[in-house]
């Protein structure tokens, strides 16, 4: 099983096949038959949860509530979030903690992309394999960013915007796997930073921000990477920057967020692609600005952010995960991060 395992080119598949070795050569080490008998009756010899999802929280700041604005402190601690169980867990860290990165998946493996550190703005590229479990370093982005969108799309990750050096990029960056380099290949309609982005059918969407002036956006924008050709979508109906985006059912939603007026938001907007218009749907139970959003086996999962500040006081990360449902539009909550965090990036294996 051991040599199959090795020669499975299908990484999901690779995986279960790895973990099912790991567990039966546990139990063959009990000289108790009966053991092996119950282990076969297991829920873990059911069909090998292709379903289940590992979601995987990267990075980002913590601050405790009440604390002051200068009490941030970046993370390197990456936490694995298993659907089925709804139980947390460590993994292995980041060689670099960082906030405001972008994350990606590509080929089985985890992207963790750009982010800052105490005003220092990084380039550098995580990559980590989740069967050794190790992060290892790949090349580096042609420009330092935070605050940037981050998406795979046609076998390649784009990076678009974000602070770049000590002003707010526009270039878009690609990074080939293959050949482990990016290469600037274009330029956004509009430099923004901390907004939305997610692909959805070979194109590349990016919503709401920060622009020059620093102003929140409605902005909605379509990216053609083939053609390297932006076109105008109809805007939200809030101004949101630090909001979470996902694309899921053929819709795209926009999450919470925040904006000078009403700070942290817990408002969400969802665009039908058919109706071409954005309409909103349910609330979710806490406001958040800076959180992390996926989709899931038709869920979408709100993890982490931060609260409003009250009295001028910093706010707190958060720990919270919320799931909505689309069908019932509902939110639900479930278990909590083991640690709090804000800007960080989320991952689905």
């Amino acid at each position: 099983m051991e040599y199959t395992s090795g020669g499975v080119s299908d990484f999901n598949l690779r995986v279960a096949l790895q973990t099912l070795l790991k567990e039966y050569c546990e139990v063959c080490k009990s000289p108790k038959e009966n053991k092996f008998c119950s282990f076969l009756q297991t829920s873990k010899v059911r069909p090998r949860k292709k379903a289940r999802k590992y979601l995987y929280a990267v990075g980002g700041y913590t601050r405790l509530q009440g604390g002051r604005w200068s009490d941030s402190r970046a993370l390197s601690c990456v936490e694995r979030f298993d659907t089925f169980s709804q139980y947390w867990t460590t993994v292995s860290s980041l060689h670099q903690a960082r906030c405001g990165l972008g994350v990606a998946v590509l080929g089985g493996m985890v992207y963790a992309i750009g982010g800052e550190k105490d005003s220092m703005i990084f380039d550098c590229t995580e990559c980590y394999d989740p069967v050794t479990k190790q992060w290892t370093t790949v090349a580096s982005m042609n420009h330092p960013r935070c605050g940037l969108g981050v998406c795979v799309c046609y076998g390649a990750i784009y990076a678009l915007g974000g602070w770049v050096g000590a002003e707010i990029g526009n270039t878009i960056e690609r990074f080939d796997p293959d050949e482990n380099k990016w290469e600037v290949v274009g330029n956004m309609a509009m430099s923004r930073y901390y907004f939305g982005c997610c692909e959805m059918q070979g194109l590349i969407y990016v919503i709401g921000g920060i622009s020059n002036e620093g102003i929140e956006l409605r902005s909605f924008e379509v990216y053609d990477p083939l053609s390297k050709r932006w076109s105008p979508l109809p805007p939200m109906a809030t101004r949101r920057a630090y909001l979470g985006v996902a694309a899921l059912n053929d819709c795209i939603y926009s999450i919470g967020g925040w904006n000078e007026t009403q700070d942290a938001l817990h408002t969400v907007e969802k665009y039908s692609f058919e109706e071409e218009k954005w309409v909103e749907v349910a609330s979710m139970k806490v406001p958040r600005a800076g959180m992390c959003v996926v989709a899931v086996n038709g869920l979408l999962y709100v993890s982490g952010g931060r609260s409003s500040s009250h009295d001028f006081l910093a706010p707190g990360t958060l720990d919270s995960v919320e799931v909505y449902n689309p069908h019932s539009d509902t939110w639900t909550e479930i278990g909590n991060m083991i640690t709090s965090r804000c800007e960080g990036g989320v991952a689905v294996l």
